[in-house]
């Protein structure tokens, strides 16, 4: 009886749940989307538009954890409030580190999956690494050479890496990202999902396009060519996650969407 908003995870099954409780209880609904709910299941996709379609009108406020997905949710169901914030990612802990270094590690942290797009950094860097015999590549994650480590021991592989490659396929809002750029550093990446809401092309690190090796390869040569550059990014990165992706502006947000 003390319910004033109820909150779901998704427009699929959590979302026909909240409609059912809106509808019961006469309470607010808000739906929040954190992945694309069509690549759930991509053989079901009418299906799962269909529903998603019908919770997302039925909602009183939407909110997405990336551009690209508050966009697709619009074209559903234009005539909503629409609130775009990331998923919480507690930060604090990599924004408070200050022995920052920036060694000749190429890192990767991921898993083994045909989606992360491994295939494609290692192939880059083997058009690289003859005239950089100084950097090597490190992949860390289950399945993966390094290994699935701790978070501790991650933060310490960031802290002092040289940048972070991304070549993902199919991404929403990476936490891994943001976790370097709190550490201030450069990141690359494939030009996908919410990727393009944290990297800023050209201003904290480079974009490519999906699976295009060449390109991956020309953005890892300029970047290593040039520290300096390498450093200015990762402080323009910093500078975004302390502006927009602090646990404060998280609660500021979310405040924000429920009592508006």
């Amino acid at each position: 009886k003390s319910i004033d908003t109820i909150v779901v995870q998704g427009p699929l099954l959590e979302g026909l749940l909240g409609l059912a409780l809106k509808r019961i209880l006469g309470k607010e609904l808000i739906v929040e989307i954190h992945g694309d709910w069509e690549e759930r299941l991509p053989a079901l996709r009418g299906v799962l538009t269909f529903f998603a379609q019908k919770v997302l009108r039925g909602a009183d406020k939407v909110r997405g954890v990336a551009g690209y997905l508050v966009a697709k949710a619009q074209k559903y169901a234009p005539n909503k409030p629409y609130f775009l914030f990331p998923t919480f990612t507690p930060l604090d802990d990599f924004l408070a580190e200050t022995d920052v270094k920036f060694n000749n590690d190429i890192l990767l942290v991921g898993r083994e999956d045909r989606v992360k797009g491994i295939r494609y950094l290692k192939e880059a860097f083997s058009l690289v690494e003859n005239d950089f015999p100084q950097f090597k590549l490190v992949l860390v994650g289950e399945g993966l050479p390094e290994g699935k480590l701790p978070l501790t021991e991650v933060r310490v592989r960031m802290k002092n890496c040289y940048c972070l490659v991304l070549p993902s396929i199919t991404e929403g809002l990476p936490r891994v990202i943001m976790e370097a750029m709190a550490l201030s550093k450069p990141v690359i990446a494939s030009r996908v999902g919410g990727i393009p809401d944290l990297v800023k092309d050209g201003a904290n690190g480079f974009l490519f396009e999906v699976g295009n090796v060449k390109e991956l390869a020309e953005k890892l040569r300029t970047l290593l060519n040039n520290k300096n550059l390498a450093i200015e990014m990762g402080q323009n990165g910093r500078e975004l996650i302390k502006e927009k992706f602090s646990n404060e502006k998280y609660i500021e947000n979310y405040l924000k969407m429920i009592y508006s």
